[in-house]
């Protein structure tokens, strides 16, 4: 039973906001006092489906609320950073949408600032709290796999209309995220290739390729040139592979692979047998089906319960904000 829920205030409740509040309302641990947004059709859409949450078009009256605890930012990436220093000097725990800024001095004063202010800092790294994710993050520690080698994922989805940002910003957040929860540690090279061929004057198809201190590699590749939905990640390691699909049914999301069987190894001259190799024991990861936004939700609610810091903190907010600084310029170059 919780004695004192925390009140929260969402700024911007265009497409991903709703799906924020839900789960907010939904949480035993938070009330959803105040939303805010700039149209009115997005206000009335709230409100129909809420009819107890207040709504204001202006973003100060939430930040100036002593009775909110707790605001959320789903706004323009281009907004993050003044709306979160904002709140956090009216004494508010933040969390903000990926990408966290839209630059990474200001990702950095943002995290320091939070610390300054003794408040929860937290960044909408959804797929952080995917289930595959976790179940293969467990995976990972248990030894299955052994040293890991490298990443490979394919994020592809038509672009967003009316974006203000490229397809690296809009959907390498996500790839990066689960890459950095997963190896620990962050890429001291990266090299990143796009074009532009459907978004005029915008990339929407690139490559990033990242390698790490420990001689781990990464290759990320994002696309808004099909409307073929992928979510796809190869994790290769010293005993075998995983393979997450997150588009697939929950049974069938990781799959572990292990090294196989090749006879072509050591095989002698005077050998009469067929040459071949081919998939050795194949095991299906058991997934909890949980959503991944009510996880996420959660995790910030409690961070703020126990002031501990979340796995989806400004930190690696920062981090991953830095890699698209990188990649911008590395393509450019």
């Amino acid at each position: 039973m919780i004695e004192k829920k925390i009140n929260v205030g969402v700024i911007g409740v265009g497409y991903w906001g709703p799906n924020l509040i839900r789960n907010f309302v939904r949480n035993e641990k938070s009330v959803v006092l105040k939303v805010c947004d700039l149209k009115d059709g997005r206000l009335e859409y709230i409100k129909n489906l809420y009819p107890d949450i207040s709504t204001t078009k202006i973003p100060d009256e939430i930040i100036n609320d002593e009775d909110i605890d707790a605001t959320v930012i789903a706004t323009p990436v281009y907004t993050h950073y003044e709306l979160g220093i904002k709140c956090l000097n009216k004494n508010k725990h933040v969390f903000i949408e990926k990408p966290f800024t839209d630059n990474y001095s200001d990702g950095f004063k943002l995290v320091e600032h939070a610390k300054i202010q003794n408040k929860i800092l937290a960044v909408g790294h959804i797929f952080q709290f995917a289930p595959a994710v976790t179940a293969l993050k467990r995976s990972i520690e248990s030894g299955l796999s052994g040293k890991l080698f490298h990443f490979s994922s394919r994020r592809i989805n038509l672009g967003p209309p009316k974006t203000t940002v490229d397809v690296i910003w809009d959907l390498a957040p996500h790839d990066l995220s689960i890459l950095f929860h997963i190896f620990n540690e962050y890429p001291t090279e990266i090299i990143a290739h796009g074009n532009s061929y459907w978004w005029k004057g915008i990339i929407d198809n690139a490559h990033i390729f990242l390698k790490f201190a420990s001689c781990r590699t990464a290759h990320i590749y994002v696309s808004w040139l099909s409307s073929n939905k992928t979510r796809e990640i190869l994790l290769m390691g010293e005993n075998g592979n995983y393979v997450y699909d997150e588009i697939k049914r929950s049974e069938d999301k990781l799959t572990f692979y292990d090294r196989g069987i090749d006879n072509r190894i050591g095989a002698k001259d005077s050998d009469v047998k067929n040459l071949q190799y081919g998939t050795g024991e194949i095991r299906k990861i058991e997934v909890e089906n949980i959503e991944p936004l009510y996880a996420e939700i959660d995790a910030f609610l409690e961070a703020i319960l126990v002031n501990k810091a979340p796995v989806n903190d400004g930190n690696i907010g920062c981090e991953v904000v830095k890699i698209l600084e990188e990649a911008s310029k590395s393509i450019k170059r």
